[in-house]
């Protein structure tokens, strides 16, 4: 079983295209199980710590927010393990975000000291680190109008406006230069039939270690 972690900043087409990519996979013969980092929902309890630290309403100081974000984290790392115990085991595991947006977003959500200490000292040590990263690199100006054409609210994330999204798209790039799992960058700028194309020739690679495994 390998696990997928679709990454980019907000509004760089990841969602739409990881939807894309597990469809083709499947056309392919691969099963596959779609699931996301923040929320994970296959289980409840992470729904509802979801709902509660994106909702403005909450007023929540950064720290106490990625508290919860650990805690997500740690519960779907619980269930990952016990899917790949399970008969149902799936050739591919595809998540919407994972552990580089907990590294790229808490580096100004909170600071780089508490990444290190908190996320690398302790979250990194009690889950495992994902065995592939699709990373969306996209301009924060794009990012910003597929935002926009959207027209859907705004989480608390999303409200900290675009200089804070393109201190995140600095992070990225800054912590995936130390991933030493397989790393893909998709080139987001593209249109979506070129995000496509990009995409079916990562899922060829991905297929070909699945027949290596």
């Amino acid at each position: 079983m390998i696990k997928l972690e679709f990454e980019g900043q907000d509004g760089s087409g990841k969602s739409t295209a990881l939807k894309y990519f597990a469809e083709e996979a499947r056309k392919r013969g691969l099963s596959v199980v779609e699931t996301r980092e923040v929320g994970n929902q296959h289980i409840p309890s992470c729904l509802k710590m979801r709902e509660f630290v994106l909702d403005p309403k909450s007023d929540l100081s950064g720290i106490s927010m990625e508290f919860i974000f650990s805690a997500m984290r740690i519960e779907s790392d619980r269930w990952l393990e016990n899917l790949s115990k399970s008969t149902k085991r799936p050739d591919l595991v595809v998540s919407d975000r994972g552990l580089f947006s907990h590294y790229a977003y808490t580096d100004h959500n909170v600071s780089e000291e508490f990444v290190d200490l908190f996320y690398r000292g302790v979250v990194d040590k009690l889950t495992k680190k994902p065995d592939v990263v699709v990373y969306f690199e996209v301009s924060t100006e794009v990012a910003l109008s597929r935002r926009i054409k959207r027209g859907e609210g705004m989480d608390v994330i999303e409200m900290k406006g675009i200089g804070y999204q393109e201190l995140v798209r600095e992070s990225f790039e800054k912590y995936l230069k130390e991933f030493e799992g397989t790393l893909f960058v998709v080139d987001a700028n593209d249109s979506l039939e070129g995000v496509k194309k990009q995409l079916d020739l990562i899922l060829d690679q991905v297929q070909e270690s699945i027949g290596k495994a």
